[in-house]
């Protein structure tokens, strides 16, 4: 057999940040990609199922929607691959047991007065007058204030006076829903940091929205397309160590098998990261350990009663208010979102396992998600500088946590490997 002339390089992790640093850096690298699970593709989850009648559906579970504006890097990729998609909706419901209230965004009047008492209700307009200040006030203090200021959104809702009732109907959904973090955690976040992505996916406006889209087919078509280019993919083989050295850098997976390259891209979880360095220095520990994760037991099911009672509340997202110390209730209405056509109503709700019926449960995931605070979000300016020439990062934490993010940092990490996209 005759020696590959090419450099070397593990990727470990395979989820979009892993993937598209694979897909790139295989065109000058001999790749090799680790894979702790047996499935390819982290948080793009698709799931195959059959409705009532016995037709297959593809149901994605983690990574759902993505936009025209705020995704340039997925959409490059998804259109290298050949990789349809088709438009969507986000509208976005709340439901608050303690009140009874039910209301959604994005669906116009009757979506916000779903409730028709609502109208004369003047705690629940005390909270709609409040929305459109919220939007100014959150512009203000992008433009009166720099990336190193670290005010959190409890302390920008205090200062600005909004009421706890705002807090709790409009601002913690806002984060909860799009974050999957608990009341608590999302009141941490630091406001600015909050509200430049919030302004750059029009949700400080009442128009200006992008037009959002999802995978036609699942987000598992972009997986496997990234899969069948690649020469050498190891799913189901989680790597237990990772050791750099002057000759290279040495892959031990749980079977105790150890490999050797010129390179390595680590595309996990921040934590995952640290875990695996087994020779991490003390910038590496610093940087890696500021970032937490929450974690989000995920249900795929068929129990339409953990959607709005009230019909017209029913958005694509559907937010339920819980005790501040719980994970958030999320639930997603997938025909919407993925425009299934079928009766039979296909869900995916997060934190919610013992109100659905163990009937109508067809996947169980749990998936992780970076939760922002100002120690992570000081941290992430400093994560370029832990690239060398033998190891380099990616993950969406990187960015917002999203699969943008997670695309963009596995673009990073192969051009820091020589290779430009």
């Amino acid at each position: 057999m005759t020696r590959t002339t090419q450099p070397t390089v593990a990727v470990v992790g395979a989820g979009v940040s892993g993937l598209t640093a694979a897909y790139l850096l295989s065109r000058s690298h001999s790749v090799t990609l680790f894979e702790a699970e047996p499935r390819l593709g982290g948080h793009a989850n698709t799931q195959v199922v059959r409705d009532a009648a016995g037709a297959p559906l593809a149901v994605d579970t983690g990574f759902i929607v993505h936009n025209d504006r705020t995704y340039p890097k997925l959409r490059k990729l998804f259109g290298e691959l050949g990789i349809a998609t088709r438009p969507t909706e986000m509208s976005m419901s709340i439901s608050d047991p303690a009140t009874g209230l039910e209301y959604a965004g994005g669906l116009g009047a009757g979506g916000v007065f779903a409730q028709r008492r609502r109208v004369a209700d003047p705690r629940f307009l005390g909270v709609l007058g409040q929305v459109g200040r919220f939007h100014r006030r959150a512009a203000a203090f992008l433009a009166s204030t720099s990336d190193v200021d670290l005010t959190s959104l409890g302390d920008f809702l205090d200062s600005e006076g909004f009421s706890p009732r705002f807090r709790r109907l409009y601002a913690v959904p806002l984060v909860s829903c799009v974050w999957s973090t608990g009341a608590q955690s999302s009141l941490q976040y630091p406001a600015r940091y909050l509200f430049r992505f919030l302004e750059r996916h029009g949700m400080l406006s009442f128009r200006d929205s992008p037009q959002w889209s999802t995978v036609v087919g699942g987000s598992r078509t972009y997986v496997d397309a990234i899969a069948d280019r690649l020469e050498s993919v190891r799913a189901g083989r989680p790597v237990r160590g990772i050791v750099r050295g002057v000759d290279g850098v040495r892959v031990t997976d749980a079977a105790g098998e150890t490999a050797c390259f010129d390179r390595v891209v680590v595309a996990t979880h921040a934590d995952t990261a640290l875990e695996l360095l087994t020779d991490a220095d003390p910038a590496e520990k610093e940087v890696l350990s500021a970032f937490e994760y929450s974690r989000n037991e995920t249900v795929l099911h068929t129990d339409a009663s953990l959607l709005p009672r009230t019909p017209k509340a029913r958005a694509a997202w559907n937010f339920r208010t819980t005790s501040d110390d719980r994970p958030p209730v999320v639930t997603y209405w997938m025909n919407r979102l993925q425009g299934l056509d079928t009766e039979t109503q296909f869900l995916v709700t997060l934190n919610a396992r013992e109100r659905i019926d163990p009937a109508a449960v067809l996947a169980v995931m749990d998936y992780r998600h970076p939760v922002y605070d100002a120690a992570a979000v000081a941290a992430q300016s400093r994560l370029p500088t832990l690239n060398t020439d033998r190891t380099t990062f990616a993950g969406a934490y990187h960015g917002w946590g999203f699969h943008e993010d997670g695309c963009r940092s596995g673009v990073a990490a192969a051009a820091a490997f020589g290779v430009e996209w």
